[in-house]
């Protein structure tokens, strides 16, 4: 019983160092749609107030829920027109492909950072848990040493384990956020890239199942397919800081 309520703690903070990446990820992905779509003209992004990096008004809650429970899931869709670009097909292209793209730099960006963190704690042999479960093994280094506090070893071995488990969740959720939104069904940003290449009558027909398919989109969320389509891209992206 004892080890059952451990692990349902572990469980529990997991998902509290993941909320730090799953809010960055989701903000930045729709502030950057946002901030394109408004340089290219359009000024629907402006009058909702979607100019602002600031998590309360990009983030949806079936989203970010998905996101925290299922690993994947969506910010508040941005509300653009692509009448007001010059070139609307281009236009629409840039505005909901930047978004992924701005994700995926950061991702890589903290990626090239823990992957040094590793390198240099191998290299000179200092034995500090930089893995995708830092926190846990860090309180176990602390529970070994019999909650020494006073010791430096056991703190600094915590806190580089729990630093390097949330800095490895951001990534997680910036490759994540940037994956699942090529699926073309709405709120995704694939479904406004299907929609750019379709005819007019075609898109109409399109929007005659959106919600349709938003249900069917949830069914495969909460069914772990889901999970089983993109978990293998992720953690084989992840292996070498994991």
């Amino acid at each position: 019983m004892k080890e059952m309520c451990q692990m349902r703690g572990l469980t529990l903070i997991n998902y509290i160092l993941a909320l730090p990446g799953i809010a960055f990820a989701l903000t930045i992905h729709e502030y950057f749609k946002a901030l394109v779509s408004f340089r290219l003209g359009d000024p629907y992004p402006k009058l909702h107030g979607r100019l602002r990096a600031n998590p309360k008004i990009h983030i949806e809650p079936i989203g970010f829920l998905l996101m925290l429970l299922y690993g994947y899931g969506w910010g508040l869709p941005v509300n653009t027109s692509r009448t007001y670009y010059k070139d609307k097909k281009m236009g629409t292209l840039i505005t909901y492909t930047a978004p992924s793209l701005v994700n995926l730099l950061f991702a890589f960006a903290f990626f090239v950072l823990l992957l040094s963190a590793k390198e240099v704690s191998y290299a000179m042999g200092l034995g500090l848990p930089l893995n995708s479960q830092g926190f846990a093994q860090s309180v176990q280094t602390i529970a070994a040493s019999g909650y020494n506090l006073l010791s430096p070893g056991p703190i600094i071995s915590f806190l580089t384990g729990t630093l390097y488990q949330i800095v490895y969740l951001f990534i997680r959720y910036n490759l994540s956020a940037a994956i699942v939104n090529l699926i073309p069904v709405y709120p995704l940003d694939g479904s406004f890239l299907l929609e750019n290449f379709l005819s007019g009558e075609n898109r109409c027909k399109l929007g005659l199942y959106k919600r349709t398919l938003l249900i069917l989109l949830l069914f495969l969320f909460m069914s772990g397919f889901i999970n089983a389509l993109f978990d293998p891209i992720i953690y084989a992206l992840l292996r070498p800081i994991n």
